[in-house]
């Protein structure tokens, strides 16, 4: 009997080990704001490309700052990885489409992204996803200790300032390998 205790908790353990290893891919379909509806990861993975999942809101001080840098990958990866940057706005009260077109970015916006954001249990902004052209996640931004990397006592939007570098870098890096 403790043989079988013992079997049944390695398989478990293998199990759940596995699971952290290769997460399951969560498949999704939302309408941009032209209202045409794309199907995730479907459709990237049927164009073989890398996309960056960033949940934001026009209000969010860590957002304002990141997004320049997303703006920089993007252009620079965007021919060598098909690159797509999808904006999921979440929380807003707020014209997200003026603010990305005002700001020159060239992000595809899913405006109303609560239900997307759920399924990957989003609860705050900035969250950047990565997936490769598999539609494998590669990178998730909270998994990064970003709060010790700046003052307690500091100001959102100084902190902003400092985090965002911080997290494009982190970025950069993810897409370089995926180059490889």
């Amino acid at each position: 009997m403790k043989k079988i205790t013992v079997l049944i908790l390695i398989l478990w353990m293998h199990v759940v080990i596995a699971e952290e290893v290769s997460p399951k891919i969560i498949s999704w379909q939302a309408a941009d704001a032209a209202g045409q509806i794309h199907r995730f990861p479907e459709e990237a993975i049927n164009n073989k490309q890398v996309t960056v999942l960033m949940f934001w809101a026009t209000w969010c001080p860590y957002c304002q700052q990141l997004m320049p840098h997303l703006q920089s990958a993007l252009i620079q990866y965007q021919e060598a990885l098909n690159l797509k940057v999808y904006a999921m706005n979440i929380n807003e009260d707020s014209d997200p489409e003026a603010y990305l077109n005002n700001n020159g970015f060239g992000f595809l916006l899913f405006p109303e992204s609560e239900a997307v954001a759920k399924q990957y249990q989003v609860q705050y902004t900035p969250v950047v996803l990565v997936f490769d052209q598999q539609g494998q996640m590669v990178f998730d931004s909270r998994q990064l200790s970003l709060q010790d990397r700046v003052k307690a006592e500091a100001s959102h939007q100084a902190k902003s300032i400092r985090i965002a570098p911080y997290l494009a870098a982190e970025v950069r890096q993810v897409l370089v390998k995926l180059m490889k």
